[in-house]
């Protein structure tokens, strides 16, 4: 087989191109969904209707561009979700500006480096952000403004967003029309990559970027998010798996219940109550869901398909959910924040441990580790570097030509960091990070290939493998676990149960650490860093 015929592309008919801007698209949908609800408060039951979204953020749209708003210009929004953020999102779509959300549970030090990256001229904070807002705010030499994002703000120094917009008058609000732009390099958000390996980058998303989602959603006839269904929004709108559903939920006249945070009973609750037909999750939640005890409490006989994405899911968990729950459509995605959403989804075959196949749209090809600059594309069952092109690509990192050539080459060609490889029927597997593997003796360990025996082991909840570094070896494997309540496990049998199941290189030879939880994302990836860090500390 040719190298050429060893690049794929994603099968199926994409749907037009959309030359519209999100600002255009989203006046034009919430104006026609009017009156349907649009959101439910999960905490409070509190509803918001497409009208009243559409009516606030033109206000705050005004308000914004009498205030100096510009187009190109940043707003951050820093919040957990809740009913109001996607306000501050819309008004700045119909100004062209950039939306730049952020994670409110960063540290001090995570936050002022997320904001110096995009320099917010306003940023909208919620109430749980607030202190370490309050914290930094002095030291953002840019003096950007400070709104309060919910209606409880006018008991600080900065005034609430209701505020704010209580001047503004519904006939200067419905003169908002959003400005045609070049669709295909003008800037829309701003995402913080994740940061697993360091510290996060400015990820630019264009509108081509996000329009590009929903020509991919069109064309698999997913039903997730269709006008009469009611979804739930457990994943954190700041991440961009959720914060593109978020988008594509207005767009699309779809109820959405808001969760501003996990609770086990009232999400179990929920499902059965709405009868929720498409569970978007994450790994997680998928252990959740095949471990813990509540979930046999309730009926979640409604839910036809599980869409697993954000960080890598193990068959063993999978088929644990699917015996579990009687679930046969458990599919997975995989995609990065640099890719706007899944480059790789689960289509009519299910395959156990596969994140899919190719969108429609989508080009890839696997080539050798360590190679940047190569022509080589790797056949079928050849592990090496996944690296993708298309519409969905981000345009670069803000502000960091270098770490946008580090990563998209001369060609096009996004070089994600994971390793996988594709099967004969062009189903994809990942196998690790690449700056995540561990090197014991020049043998290569993938933690996540550890990680996955370790769930199937009884009494364990939750588990992370990291390096140990030794002289002699390089790294020894070496396990975080978390044990389930009232478990009776010891590390001898532990280490034993996985040893049987490895290569002599996979062996847990750095030993078991129990811990009261593993560091993740609030996508569900490990912060193996953070795992490292703590061992340098003790070592």
């Amino acid at each position: 087989m040719s190298e050429a015929a060893n690049i794929l592309h994603g099968k199926g008919e994409l749907m037009e191109k959309i030359n519209l801007s999100v600002g255009q698209l989203l006046l034009m949908q919430l104006a026609a969904y009017g009156p349907r609800i649009a959101q439910i408060n999960a905490h409070t039951g509190k509803e918001q209707t497409y009208q009243y979204i559409l009516d606030t953020s033109r206000k705050l749209a005004i308000y914004l561009q009498r205030e100096g708003l510009k187009i190109s210009d940043t707003v951050a929004v820093c919040s957990e979700n809740n009913l109001e953020f996607c306000i501050p999102v819309c008004a700045t779509f119909y100004l062209n500006a950039i939306v730049c959300p952020l994670n409110p549970l960063y540290s001090e030090g995570e936050l002022k480096h997320a904001l110096t990256i995009s320099k917010p001229k306003f940023i909208f904070v919620s109430k749980l952000a607030l202190n370490n807002m309050t914290k930094i705010f002095r030291e953002l030499y840019w003096s950007p403004r400070m709104l309060i994002l919910d209606e409880y703000g006018n008991n600080t120094s900065w005034i609430s967003m209701y505020k704010a917009i209580s001047s503004i008058s519904s006939d200067d609000a419905n003169m908002i029309q959003a400005a045609s732009v070049d669709v295909d390099n003008h800037v829309i958000a701003i995402l913080c990559s994740s940061g697993t390996t360091g510290l996060a980058k400015g990820v630019m998303w264009t509108n081509t970027n996000i329009t590009a989602v929903i020509r991919s959603y069109m064309s698999s006839n997913t039903n997730m998010l269709s006008e009469n269904s009611i979804s739930l929004s457990l994943l954190p709108f700041f991440h961009s798996y959720s914060f593109t559903l978020m988008i594509l939920g207005l767009l699309s006249g779809n109820c959405s219940i808001v969760f501003s945070h996990f609770e086990d009973e009232l999400f179990l609750r929920y499902v059965e109550k709405y009868k929720i037909q498409y569970l978007p999750v994450v790994p997680s939640l998928m252990i959740f869901l095949a471990k813990h005890p509540l979930v046999d409490k309730y009926d979640l006989s409604s839910i036809k398909t599980i869409w697993s994405g954000a960080a890598p899911l193990s068959k063993e968990i999978q088929n644990a959910v699917s015996k579990r729950l009687n679930i046969t459509e458990i599919k997975q995605g995989y995609g990065l924040t640099e890719t706007t959403l899944g480059v790789l989804r689960t289509l009519d075959i299910i395959k156990p441990g596969s994140v899919g196949v190719l969108v429609p749209g989508i080009s890839a090809k696997v080539i050798p580790l360590g190679e940047y600059e190569t022509d080589k594309a790797l056949g079928p069952n050849c592990i090496g570097e996944l690296c993708f092109k298309g519409d969905l690509i981000m345009k670069g990192y803000y502000n960091d030509e270098k770490s946008t050539r580090e990563t998209i080459d001369k060609d096009g060609w996004l070089h994600t960091g994971d390793i996988g490889y594709y099967d004969e029927d062009e189903h994809f597997y990942i196998v690790d990070r690449i700056k995540e593997l561990i090197k014991y003796k020049g043998f290569q360990v993938p933690p996540a290939e550890l990680e996955a025996i370790l769930l199937s082991y009884p009494g364990i909840q939750d588990a992370a493998v990291i390096g140990l570094p030794n002289d002699k070896a390089g790294e020894l494997p070496m396990a975080f676990v978390v044990k389930q309540n009232n478990a009776n496990i010891c590390e001898k049998d532990i280490i034993q149960y996985v040893n049987e199941r490895v290569s002599n290189p996979k062996r847990l030879r750095g030993g078991v650490k129990f811990v009261d939880s593993i560091p993740k994302t609030a996508s569900g990836k490990i912060l193996r860093r953070i795992l490292r860090d703590k061992l340098k500390s003790k070592l």
